[in-house]
């Protein structure tokens, strides 16, 4: 009779993720941006996106809120890949699932903002 077959984790060595400096600090800086792109929002009830030909669409209250949500997502998602460098335990799936809801979420919010903004443009009485 042969071995039963092992249910555990492979043997091999455990490599921990290792992101070049370079792309460390990118990513720290994006996550600067965002947080203070979205905090400077949050502050002035004002959350500007611009778009093409220069129009510039502008979300105030929930709208807004949702936005900085979404950027605070991003700015998560990029913390974690610098992060995931230093953390040499055995857990990159951890990561990799933090990853994709975090995206997931941020997707989320970013819709939810303009459609609830363009849901309160449309139903807004005009004057």
């Amino acid at each position: 009779m042969g071995k039963p077959a092992s249910r555990s984790r492979s043997r091999r060595a455990h490599v921990p993720n290792q992101v070049p400096l370079r792309e460390r600090i990118g990513y720290g800086i994006l996550a600067a941006c965002l947080i203070g792109y979205g905090g400077y929002g949050l502050a002035t009830n004002d959350v500007a996106l611009p778009g093409r030909r220069g129009h510039v669409t502008h979300l105030h209250d929930v709208p807004a809120l949702l936005m900085v949500g979404a950027l605070a997502c991003g700015a998560l998602l990029a913390l974690s890949v610098i992060v995931d460098h230093y953390d040499e335990r055995d857990n990159e799936h951890r990561y990799r699932a933090f990853a994709r809801h975090a995206r997931r979420l941020g997707f989320a919010l970013f819709f939810a903002a303009l459609a609830w903004d363009l849901v309160a443009r449309l139903g807004a009485p005009d004057g």
